[in-house]
This record gives structure tokens, sequence and C-alpha cells, in this order.
């Protein structure tokens, strides 16, 4: 507890975490980066992708066994799969068919949120890896 006699030092200014600018910030004139500084290279995924990923992992979590998430990646073959499997397998099984491709498309649409942006469109957009 500080005596209110005892003059207040000064607040250090505001670090930000791992000495990261602020957005908008540069730096002086004649600033030059450290020596071997390599700044970050130029991402080469498309603008859509982020939110081809979100919407396909949305579907996926909400609405995974009906395979809507296929249709929205474009696998018109592995969506009409999961359709079929959920609603006439469904009704063959009492609904263990569509339970089974619920839990694929869940775990799927849990796959496609925690990749990243580049990782989700080199695999699913680029590469067409349709299951899994």
């Amino acid at each position: 507890m500080t005596q209110p006699n005892q003059p207040q030092q000064p607040q250090p200014p505001y670090q930000p975490p791992n000495n990261v600018p602020p957005p908008g910030y540069t730096p002086p004139a004649g600033y030059q980066p450290p020596a071997g500084y390599q700044p970050p290279p130029p991402s080469n995924v498309p603008a859509d992708a982020n939110s081809k990923k979100l919407a396909a992992g949305l579907c996926g979590v909400l609405l995974g066994g009906l395979g809507i998430h296929k249709f929205l990646l474009g696998y018109t073959t592995a969506g009409v799969i999961m359709l079929v499997v959920s609603v006439a397998g469904g009704v063959v099984t009492c609904g263990v068919g569509w339970g089974v491709m619920h839990v694929i498309g869940l775990v799927e649409g849990i796959i496609y949120l925690t990749k990243t942006d580049e990782d989700f469109y080199r695999t699913y957009m680029a590469n067409k890896k349709e299951w899994f």
C-alpha cells in the first residue's frame, strides 16, 4: 500500500505483446530492419477461401449428416453419397445411417474450422481431398 505523501512513479509506456506495432504504425524515416529479417512470403490463398472454410465448417457441424458441406466445396459425388446414406440408409436402419453420416460431417466440420486458411485451401480446394 502506498503512502499518501509518496510521489507516484511514472507509468511505463504501453508495449504491445511480442513488440508487435499497432495497426497503422509506420516506422520512422531511415529505419532499417534487423539483419537477417525476412518478411513473410505473400499468401497465394484466394480471398474466398476463408469464407468457404467457414461456411463448409459450420454446415459440417450443424448439417453434417446431409452432406451440405460437400456440395459447398464442389464435391458433388461425396455429397450425394452422404445424402443417400443419411436419408435412405436412415429409413432402413431406423436412423443409424443418418447418425453415422452426421458424426462424419461433424468431424469434417471441426477439421475444416481448425485448419489455417493456407492448409484448408491446399488440402480441400487445390488438392480436392474429399473425405476427412
